[in-house]
């Protein structure tokens, strides 16, 4: 093992000097952050990322003191884990409130299902073609030539017809809205 005085600068180290040099504050690295974070997982994962990045970093380069750059490696991965959970939880604040906003209150619930029902009664109160024609072109998604061959009706009747609906329930629609 390499002392903490002599650098890896004569000649590339061994990969078990490496991690040999490394896993000797290993420990210790597993204890800051266990005090610095507070949570066993990510004191774990934090250090095992460390330890990942001071290994591939001495292979490839020379280092004066592993135990510096085995705890900056952990800092530097605090610093990122801190600001990424701080975006998730903006991100998370910023969907609660429009949540808040989008979610309907009691009043409004009832309010859209009063007139659902009025709607529901008002197309059952339709004529039974008129009804029949709407809600193919209109719910079931039916095209006009459609509707005109299975119920054997003109392209101006199945208009027509659609266009009486459209008119009863606009009347309805007018209503609602002034309420």
């Amino acid at each position: 093992m390499t002392s903490l005085s002599t650098p890896w600068t004569a000649g590339a180290p061994s990969f078990a000097a490496v991690a040999d040099e490394l896993l000797a504050h290993y420990t210790d690295l597993r204890r800051y952050l266990g005090s610095r974070l507070r949570n066993p997982d990510d004191a774990a994962d934090i250090a095992q990322s460390s330890f990942a990045q001071a290994y591939a970093h001495a292979l490839n380069a020379p280092v004066i003191n592993a135990r510096a750059l085995l705890f900056q490696a952990a800092r530097n991965l605090c610093i990122d884990q801190f600001r990424r959970r701080s975006r998730e939880l903006a991100a998370l604040e910023d969907w609660l409130t429009r949540a808040d906003v989008l979610t309907p209150s009691v009043e409004e619930i009832l309010i859209a299902r009063e007139q659902l029902q009025q709607l529901i009664a008002r197309i059952e109160r339709m004529p039974r073609l008129r009804r029949e024609v709407f809600v193919r072109v209109r719910l079931h998604g039916q095209s006009h030539r459609q509707v005109c061959d299975e119920l054997q009706l003109s392209a101006k009747a199945v208009e027509l017809h659609i266009g009486r609906a459209v008119f009863d329930l606009s009347e309805l629609s007018q209503a609602c809205r002034h309420v």
